[in-house]
This record gives structure tokens, C-alpha cells and sequence, in this order.
């Protein structure tokens, strides 16, 4: 490996919540290698089901708080406010307990969110048989999939010397740290006040269970959803990597190509504006693979840009092809990824080709191998 560790590249001093999740994540995966390609059909179907079933846990947890919350405030009503007869300084008891009772349906639904993607996390990472010992890089990964698990924000530090959030204006990037840290805690129990004064006045007070539940399973099962694609990108993304490193090795570039190649994977971190744990152990292989000793790479694309307007026509369809697929590696196609990837082909004189890249995109969150043949993108 590089001898920067990739771990602590992304991470150097993780909390400790983190370090108990990464303890849990390792306990229920002895891998210790990556020997082969996660794309046994029968270990992606078991993937396919632990995903189903997770999400599926997220949305029964939903629709149990939703009832009881709704159930609650109805019975809490009739009992307490007498038919809304009351003046609204004589209901702060009601208010009071009702305020109670959501935080602690919604404190005990949270903790099992969490837990439930953290074992669905856990799960997936030993099904495709990925390595969480023993290595830095093993290290690198299970930190990201803590990362994912516990919906944390990316590290706002830089990585091998590139700053993820460089192109990130400074009040974008405090929106951002608040969004993170809403997203499973905060903004579920705010979706409960919320959806309680709305519906509470347009729908029979009697209806309420039957109406908040089905929101809160919706929105669960599309935070788990969330979190499970990121989780299957992170466990899959090893694999890929180092079938594209062994390429490499097997059949290296010039040294021309290879600036272009570094400069080009921190500018597509620039653009995606999030140091994602597939990229970092990306970057990581290749200053190992093309044997650099500096282990920072001082972006300047522009000036790359050109560099590979001039690369021989193979080594253009080369690099292409290492790019693409580390896009692919990061999410689907879109926004910033694709304005990225467009700005490469066009700089190679190429039309785009969003039919391949989506299909790419399809094989590999599906553990299908991705960027093998070298003219793969020009047939």
C-alpha cells in the first residue's frame, strides 16, 4: 500500500462511536483477502435479500412508531382536552406528554434504524466476502462503511492533498454538516410534529394512525435505501479497483498517462465534492502501482486537460476507461460526475457515451466486472 495510510488519509482520528460500529462491522466479517470478484450469483442474490429485508425492517418500524404515535395522541385527545374545549394555556399538560410520548417512540425507532443498518452494513460486507482486517486498506473500508452506516458526513480535510470541497462554496458546505446531522435523528422527529399539525387539520382525527404510519414507513425505508446503496458501492468498489490495478500493472501506461490519470481522479473528487471511500482507495493503489514517492497530488487539471488532448489514441481510450469506471464507482451518472465525464471525452475529441456509462454503472452495483477490454468505450 502507499506508504500515506489510506485510513488515516480518510480518517485519522475516528470517534468513538465510529470505532465501536467498525468493531461490530468486523466482528461479523473474517475475510482476509480479496481473492476474487463479488459477483457469484448466488452471494449478489443474498446481497439483493439483505437489502430487501432491511429495508423492508425500516418500513415495519415506521408504520409500528406511526400507529402508536397516532393511536396515542387520539386516546391522549378524547382523555385529556375534552373534545378541544379547552383554552390553549389550559393544554400544556396534553402538549407535554404528547412532546414526550413522540420523543420516545421516535428516540427508540432511531436507535433501531441504526442498528438495522448497521447490521444490514454488516451483512452485505460479508456476503461479497470483502476484507475488514489486518491492512490499512481493510482499515480504509470498514471506516467508510461506518461512515455509511451511521450516515456521517464525508471528512472535510484533504485527502493525498486534494480537498474534496475545494468547488464547495463555504455557507453550501455549513448547509450541508446541518443536513447530515438531520437527516436520521432530527429530521424524523421534526416529520412527526409536522405531519401531526398538517394532518391533525385535514383529516378525521380518527384516521390518524392509519395515515401517519404508511409516511413515517416511506420515509424510513428511503433513508435505509439510501444508505444500503451507498453501503453495496463501498463493498463492491474494492473488487473493481484492484481487477483495474492488476490491468494496470499488467499492462502499464506511460508516465504522461499516469500524471493525467492522478490529476484527473482529484479533480472528479473536486467535482463530486465528497471523499469517497472508493476514490480514496483508488488513489491510494495507483501512487502504490505507478510508485510515487510523494504521496499528495497538487491537482492542476487544466493543464492535465490538454496533456490528454495529446495522449496516443489507445491511451486515450485507456484513461477514459480507469475514469469512467471510478465514476461509475462514486454513483450514478449525473450532476457533477457527468459534467466531469463529459469534459474528458470532449477533450479527447469523443461524443459521450451515456448509454455505456449507465450500463457500466447497472453491471457494477449489480457485482458484474466493468472496464476490462481496454477499447471497451469506442466499439
Amino acid at each position: 500500500m502507499a506508504e500515506a495510510r489510506p485510513d488515516q488519509e480518510y480518517a485519522a482520528e475516528p470517534s468513538t462511536f465510529e470505532c465501536w460500529a467498525a468493531r461490530y462491522l468486523q466482528h461479523h466479517n473474517h475475510a482476509s483477502a480479496i481473492l476474487r470478484p463479488a459477483n457469484g450469483s448466488r452471494q449478489i442474490d443474498g446481497i439483493r435479500q439483505v437489502f430487501r429485508r432491511t429495508v423492508a425492517c425500516a418500513a415495519l418500524a415506521g408504520i409500528i412508531s406511526g400507529g402508536i404515535i397516532g393511536g396515542m395522541e387520539w386516546y391522549m385527545r378524547r382523555s385529556m382536552l375534552d373534545d378541544m374545549g379547552m383554552s390553549l394555556g389550559e393544554q400544556w399538560l396534553y402538549w407535554a406528554g404528547f412532546f414526550a410520548m413522540v420523543g420516545v417512540v421516535s428516540a427508540v425507532e432511531i436507535a433501531f434504524l441504526y442498528w438495522n443498518a448497521l447490521r444490514g452494513v454488516a451483512t452485505t460486507s460479508r456476503l461479497a466476502a470483502l476484507p475488514l482486517h489486518d491492512s490499512p486498506g481493510a482499515r480504509l473500508i470498514v471506516l467508510g462503511l461506518t461512515h455509511v452506516a451511521l450516515e456521517f458526513p464525508s471528512p472535510r480535510h484533504r485527502i493525498y492533498g486534494i480537498d474534496p470541497y475545494a468547488q464547495m462554496s463555504r455557507w453550501k458546505l455549513t448547509a450541508l454538516g446541518l443536513m447530515y446531522r438531520m437527516k436520521v435523528g432530527i429530521s424524523s422527529f421534526i416529520l412527526r410534529i409536522l405531519l401531526r399539525r398538517v394532518l391533525g387539520r385535514v383529516v378525521l382525527r380518527a384516521l390518524l394512525p392509519l395515515v401517519t404510519g404508511p409516511l413515517y414507513a416511506a420515509w424510513n425505508a428511503v433513508i435505509t435505501w439510501r444508505i444500503l446503496i451507498k453501503a453495496r458501492e463501498q463493498v463492491l468498489g474494492p473488487f473493481v479497483i484492484e481487477a483495474l490495478v492488476a490491468q494496470l500493472e499488467h499492462d502499464p501506461l506511460s508516465e504522461r498517462a499516469r500524471r493525467v490519470v492522478l490529476h484527473a481522479l482529484g479533480a472528479l473528487i473536486m467535482a463530486n465534492q465528497v471523499a469517497h471511500p472508493n476514490h480514496v482507495y483508488l488513489l491510494s493503489r495507483l501512487l502504490d502501482s505507478f510508485g510515487k514517492h510523494e504521496h499528495a497530488v497538487d491537482v492542476d487539471w487544466p493543464q492535465q486537460r490538454f496533456v490528454l488532448h495529446r495522449l496516443e489514441q489507445q491511451e486515450k481510450h485507456r484513461v477514459l476507461e480507469l475514469l469512467t469506471a471510478a465514476t461509475v464507482l462514486a454513483g450514478r451518472c449525473k450532476g457533477r460526475r457527468k459534467r466531469f465525464l463529459e469534459e474528458l471525452f470532449e477533450a479527447c475529441d469523443m461524443s459521450y457515451p451515456q448509454e455505456k456509462v449507465r450500463a457500466w454503472r447497472h453491471r457494477f452495483i449489480n457485482g458484474q466486472p466493468i472496464g476490462i477490454a481496454a477499447n471497451a468505450l469506442s466499439d
